[in-house]
């Protein structure tokens, strides 16, 4: 598995820690929301690396997100099971910010709120978290 991919599943893993909540990566959004919410981690951009050489070195500051959206009965339930599950995620990054040494650090960027109505249906509210995963590897495939 290479340096990025174990990076991923191992970010992937820490938000399966969410209690109530439907936790996927790289799906597609359902047309129906799950009432607890839906965290989608998305692999994101792994950017160009600053290079070390000798012996070479490259250094990735990996942008991936979390899309989190939620779907209840009115705009005030909306806002705070999205804040609870915001909340949840900061916390979980907080707690092991380098996934248990597999990489130099992590850290959220603030979200960027949407909202989208469904005709004839409930209101959609999310946010999209970017996750910078700062890392080395000794290869741009591995």
């Amino acid at each position: 598995m290479s340096k990025r991919e174990e990076v991923l599943q191992a970010l992937f893993e820490r938000l399966l820690a969410l209690k109530n909540v439907d936790v996927r990566r790289n799906e597609v959004l359902p047309l129906k929301i799950p009432a607890s919410g839906l965290v989608v981690l998305r692999d994101g951009n792994i950017g160009e690396p600053t290079i070390l050489l000798s012996p070479p070195c490259f250094l990735y500051q990996h942008r991936a997100e979390i899309e989190v959206v939620v779907q209840q009965t009115s705009a005030a339930d909306n806002d705070v099971q999205l804040d609870r599950i915001l909340e949840k995620i900061g916390q979980l990054i907080m707690d092991n910010v380098t996934l248990s040494g597999l990489i130099d650090h992590m850290h959220a960027a603030p979200p960027e709120f949407i909202e989208q109505s469904v005709d004839g249906g409930l209101t959609i509210k999310g946010a999209t978290v970017p996750i910078v995963l700062e890392y080395s590897s000794i290869n741009t495939l591995l």
